[in-house]
């Protein structure tokens, strides 16, 4: 009986600290936009953690350089 008790204490340890990583991350970019407004200094986002993040900020990043090797050719046609 023991056994199930501590089994249980672990998966519920574990559940609280995916709970708090689930909760930080997506509470984040409320937390910026409110300590922007308050005057607090503003974190800036450090490198994605998430595969699809790192993603989303490259595929972010090749359609601002497409957009900046277009203008010049739309420019001269």
């Amino acid at each position: 009986m023991n056994k199930h008790f501590s089994d249980a204490r672990y998966y519920l340890g574990r559940a609280a600290s995916h709970l708090k990583l689930g909760l930080g991350e997506e509470l984040a970019p409320v937390t910026r936009r409110v300590r922007a407004r308050l005057g607090y200094e503003v974190e800036e986002p450090t490198e994605p953690e998430t595969r699809t993040g790192r993603v989303r900020v490259a595929a972010t990043q090749g359609f601002q350089r497409l957009r900046q090797v277009r203008q010049p050719d739309e420019q001269t046609a």
